[in-house]
């Protein structure tokens, strides 16, 4: 079983950062770090599917769960990170029911889904048996990033097999037409939010979001969120680059 699955299981709250990094050393540092799981950012990180298998492979030497952020709803892309040894998926730009079920279709073998058997890496992690317990190990989340996916809840979150809804609170900003992104004190966001939350608790589905702020990540498990993803290494690394330069030009 995917080991997120016990975190969420025991009511703890599983905490995650992206990757932007193209690199598999960086990756492979971060996950040392102790992140329940770590997010490859395949939409707007630096990475292609070379790059991203080996990172793959280096967060493999540890106990965290590696995820993909898919570039977009696409089936063999989808399939390809899956059989590299992804063990979940999140979907950028969900809109609609029909869009969530080519993305777990693509996810799930038959009879559920169409996804094609050949998880060569996905194998040797986690078994022969792989395709037997693939439903388990394979965690999908559909991003609510646009104010049509909010007008849509009740429908994206009723697709079988999906588990959970991950919010991008950016996209979701601007599509609302939000003067400040990301403030989840905005009412209009929190409004979302909170429709969010309990529609997931509704359709026993795990309620994800990002957030760039340290200090929102406890507010957001507080509020029922069950997996926080804060920031990414380029901004963690940016931060202390810059917190370096300025003590040293202060000496």
């Amino acid at each position: 079983m995917n080991p997120l699955r016990k975190i969420w299981a025991e009511g703890r709250t599983s905490f995650d950062a992206f990757l932007s990094i193209p690199n598999s050393w960086s990756a492979e540092v971060m996950a040392h770090a102790g992140f329940d799981s770590l997010t490859i950012d395949m939409q707007h990180g630096m990475m292609d599917f070379q790059t991203t298998l080996n990172m793959l492979q280096a967060i493999g030497n540890t106990d965290t769960v590696p995820l993909i952020r898919l570039p977009w709803n696409d089936p063999a892309i989808t399939m390809h990170v899956l059989d590299a040894g992804a063990r979940g998926v999140i979907c950028p730009t969900i809109n609609s029911a029909e869009e969530v079920e080519a993305l777990v279709s693509a996810c799930r073998y038959p009879p559920r889904g169409f996804r094609s058997y050949g998880p060569l890496r996905a194998t040797i992690k986690m078994g022969p048996d792989y395709a037997k317990v693939a439903r388990q190990e394979v965690l999908v989340f559909a991003m609510i990033e646009t104010a049509n996916a909010a007008e849509q809840l009740e429908a994206i979150a009723s697709v079988p097999d999906l588990d959970g809804l991950f919010v991008g609170p950016y996209d979701l900003s601007v599509s609302l037409g939000l003067q400040n992104l990301a403030d989840i004190y905005d009412p209009k966001l929190k409004e979302v939010l909170d429709r969010i939350l309990a529609t997931c608790k509704a359709k026993n589905l795990i309620a994800g979001i990002f957030t760039g702020k340290m200090e929102d990540a406890k507010t957001l498990a507080e509020w029922g969120f069950q997996h926080v993803s804060h920031t990414h290494d380029s901004a963690m690394l940016t931060e202390i680059a810059k917190a370096k330069v300025k003590f040293l030009k202060n000496l």
